[in-house]
């Protein structure tokens, strides 16, 4: 082949392979080849994409337990308020709650139908123990039950005008107790003099932990402290819930479940009555959910009846009436 015929032969080769690829991909398939088509864009939701994704947390909202609530007749008790309710290994229940700055007791067997008990079950003492209130209690694995509570050094209501600080006691029938001495010093603990209304639980791992009112932001919210002796408290950073006061808690379905009262004029979004707020991890809860709504009404206490009802009892104060300790019974809507 002379050089004229390679050179015309080579330009026809090179304009054969480039018209060649030219050609849609379908036109060059032969019937010996597969064709994989390229799939359709599947719109994944958000949910989706954190399921297949083992180890990124769920942003997902946790649908809030709801509740169908009703009033239950008449007051647990009358001339007495601020109540905690305790279930007794018979099967009663015991109140405690405060009158004469001191914290007294009632015993019920069906939780609705109060008898007071005789004696005082904490006395009032001296310096910040004027005025004991607001009573909560765990029980111990030796059978025993510690008394959490608040005292104060005077009557005065807000932060700034008196010091509170939260104290123990122990006891081995509930009636008779014995003070331990200071669990949390609201002048040391950064609650900035306010450390109040205590409730305490026990957490699986053993150690305790005691949701209290501070006033660590110059303002009233809900914080909380824990302990792995129930005596030696650390205070943990942070607000729990914010404006809401006097917690009260109880785990449902292996949720935190705190129910607090809204007492302040200035916060509106949320206006005066009892509520509740839930928690995977009793640190972080969601907003506030009512259960009812009303003036002078505070200090809620929740009795767990069993796994789809709960009675929150709550003190309220009406004058010229005297103060009284209500009740509201909760279902869980399913």
């Amino acid at each position: 082949m002379n050089q004229s015929n390679f050179t015309r032969l080579s330009i026809f080769t090179v304009l054969f392979i480039f018209l060649s690829g030219c050609v849609s991909e379908p036109e060059r398939t032969t019937q010996n080849e597969i064709v994989v088509e390229e799939p359709e864009p599947i719109y994944e939701k958000p949910q989706d994409l954190i399921q297949e994704t083992e180890d990124a947390p769920s942003e997902m909202p946790v649908e809030i337990t709801s509740f169908s609530w009703e009033k239950d007749s008449g007051s647990r008790i009358v001339d007495g308020s601020v109540p905690f309710i305790h279930k007794l290994k018979d099967g009663k229940f015991r109140l405690y709650y405060c009158k004469d700055n001191g914290i007294l007791s009632a015993v019920s067997s069906d939780g609705l139908t109060f008898t007071k008990e005789q004696g005082v079950r904490i006395s009032p003492g001296k310096g910040f123990e004027l005025q004991v209130c607001d009573p909560t209690i765990i029980d111990l694995p030796d059978g025993k039950i510690r008394m959490y509570y608040k005292g104060a050094n005077s009557l005065m209501p807000g932060p700034g005008q008196s010091v509170h600080k939260i104290y123990s006691a122990i006891s081995s029938d509930g009636l008779t107790f014995q003070k331990e001495g200071l669990r949390i010093d609201s002048e040391t603990s950064g609650d900035n003099d306010w450390a109040s209304v205590p409730d305490a639980i026990m957490l699986p791992d053993g150690r305790v932990r005691i949701y209290y009112v501070t006033a660590a932001e110059r303002e009233h919210g809900i914080g909380s402290a824990i302990s792995t002796d129930g005596l030696n408290f650390v205070k943990e950073p942070g607000i729990r819930v914010e404006k809401l006061v006097d917690p009260a808690m109880v785990r449902i379905n292996d949720r935190y479940v705190m129910f607090a009262a809204s007492i302040e004029e200035q916060f509106p979004r949320v206006p005066k009555g009892i509520y509740y707020l839930e928690s995977s991890d009793g640190l972080e809860f969601g907003e506030p959910k009512v259960v009812f709504q009303a003036e002078n009404v505070y200090d809620p206490s929740v009795l767990k009846i069993d796994e789809n009802t709960v009675r929150v009892f709550y003190g309220k104060v009406a004058p010229p009436q005297k103060p009284a300790v209500e009740s509201h019974t909760g279902k869980i809507v399913e």
